[in-house]
């Protein structure tokens, strides 16, 4: 009887000493789960991605050639914009100088008349 005392606490022994094994193992499977968790969410966000990411190139295109039509367009207006006040300002120029050829024909009929 004391044998198998003795066996059953040999065996207890090796169980008891294999805790560190034990632990081990745990903690490498722990972590190889985690790292595969984390490996196959990387893989399904790089696929969304990529099947998202063209269809976004496209909108993101066609909305700036949208708006580079809309460039175009204000950028004809305003230079039309600064054509047409170009052109007040020489008609304002011209008329300022038809004021001042006005005024000067007044003032020589005004001379004309006192030398008669």
């Amino acid at each position: 009887m004391w044998l198998a005392s003795v066996v059953l606490g040999a065996a207890s022994l090796g169980a008891a000493g294999d805790w560190k094994g034990d632990l081990a193992k745990k903690a490498v499977g722990h972590a190889v789960r985690e790292g595969l968790q984390d490996a196959v969410k990387d893989a399904a966000l790089d696929a969304a991605f990529d099947a998202v990411a063209p269809e976004a190139v496209d909108f993101a295109a066609d909305r700036l050639r949208d708006r580079a039509g809309d460039v175009a367009f204000a950028a004809a207006t305003v230079g039309d914009g600064i054509e047409t006040a170009m052109r007040v300002a020489d008609v304002a120029d011209k008329l300022d100088n038809v004021r001042d050829a006005a005024k000067v024909a007044k003032k020589l009929g005004k001379l004309g008349k006192l030398k008669r």
